[in-house]
């Protein structure tokens, strides 16, 4: 293949570097310039950007020869939103490098597609997003839809937010209360909390996964910590099981007064998974109240996956954060309540925002209630 220059201007805001060119841009000489470069074009449009606006370029321009000056250009022109599509990503991004022999780039880039991240090796500030290779994308169109409605769209409102300010858009500031709390600590904020309208709530349980256990597959599971966020931006996680008898009695009984008032009660396959736990402990919850943003996924976006790491993808600009909640030991709780509380703070956001989606269709929202 001959050498593929890059296209549109490197002072553009956004860039989009490809792993190689496509081999329908041999024709032309210039990156984008064949029936895959239409298709990358009209995957930008539909988001909101126009590829005027962007800076196209590969990171191997000429097959033959795999070399490229695209590192050397970001440290001179230090473009603050770029997208890293298929392969590249892996250059850029260490979170996308296969994870032992069990994984590729791609099951990698699975979990981080759309997500906003940094680079390492670049030193200004900055988003990188990861997507597909557009050739994946025509092979899968739901998935191609997804990435211009959704992924390109969150980039078009970075662009939109660095026009007005001048800067990146910095990330949602959360604050998650996850130490091991004493008992007082615990009872003050699940008393201050029964002021809410509405609280998140989500439950971390254990399994049996031991090689020999007879439990393994059919144990429901051990619960372990409880998070509850009051907003996107607050939340907690502990443990309902205290020191002493005396202790664990008075938590309970004030988890169990904060479920006895008005507050809709947040959750992400709450019916099937959390309220049967709350049952089993002895925890009365009204189900009218329950607020579940799996089957209200399912009202508002029937043909789109329903798990949370897909609406965090869809609705927040949380970065990719699922694998914290795996792998943990008995002494890395703080860990496992971390990730808990961001649980419960992401799918309160979530709620927001479908909430806003209600609105705009009003005649779903009985549907959802």
């Amino acid at each position: 293949m001959p050498f593929i220059h890059s296209r549109g201007n490197p002072m553009s805001r956004i860039w989009l570097i490809f792993e190689r060119p496509f081999s329908t841009d041999s024709d032309k000489g210039f990156m984008c310039s064949g029936g895959m470069g239409f298709a990358v074009q009209k995957m930008l449009e539909e988001g909101g950007i126009s590829i005027g606006e962007c800076f196209l370029c590969a990171r191997f321009p000429d097959t033959d020869v795999p070399y490229g000056s695209v590192s050397l250009d970001l440290d001179t022109y230090k473009p603050p939103l770029i997208f890293v599509i298929g392969a590249a990503g892996s250059f850029y991004l260490p979170e996308l490098r296969p994870q032992g022999k069990q994984t590729s780039y791609k099951s990698q880039l699975d979990k981080y597609v759309g997500s906003l991240m940094k680079c390492d090796r670049l030193q200004w500030d900055h988003w990188m997003m990861p997507l597909r290779d557009p050739q994946d994308l025509m092979a899968d169109w739901t998935e191609r839809n997804v990435t211009a409605y959704i992924d390109i769209q969150k980039f078009k409102d970075e662009l939109v937010w660095w026009k007005k300010h001048g800067q990146v858009q910095p990330l949602r500031q959360r604050t998650l209360i996850s130490h091991e709390m004493d008992t007082d600590e615990i009872l003050g904020y699940l008393d201050a909390f029964r002021s809410c309208v509405a609280l998140a709530e989500d439950i971390e349980t254990v399994y049996p996964h031991g090689k020999g256990s007879k439990y393994k597959g059919i144990h429901p599971g051990m619960p372990v910590t409880f998070g509850i966020a009051s907003s996107p931006e607050f939340g907690i996680s502990f443990n309902l099981f205290r020191d002493t008898p005396a202790a664990t009695r008075e938590v309970w009984r004030a988890f169990d007064r904060l479920h006895s008032g008005g507050a809709t009660i947040i959750g992400q396959n709450f019916f099937n998974f959390d309220s049967l736990f709350y049952n089993m402990m002895g925890f009365s919850l009204r189900r009218e109240r329950f607020q579940d943003t799996l089957i209200r996924q399912h009202i508002l976006w029937p043909e789109l996956p329903k798990a949370l790491q897909f609406l965090t993808r869809q609705y927040t600009r949380q970065p990719y954060y699922k694998d914290e909640g795996k792998g943990w030991k008995l002494s890395q709780m703080n860990d496992l309540r971390h990730y808990n509380c961001l649980d419960v703070c992401v799918d309160f956001e979530v709620y927001e925002a479908q909430e806003e989606e209600f609105k705009q269709r009003p005649h779903l929202k009985g549907v959802a209630a």
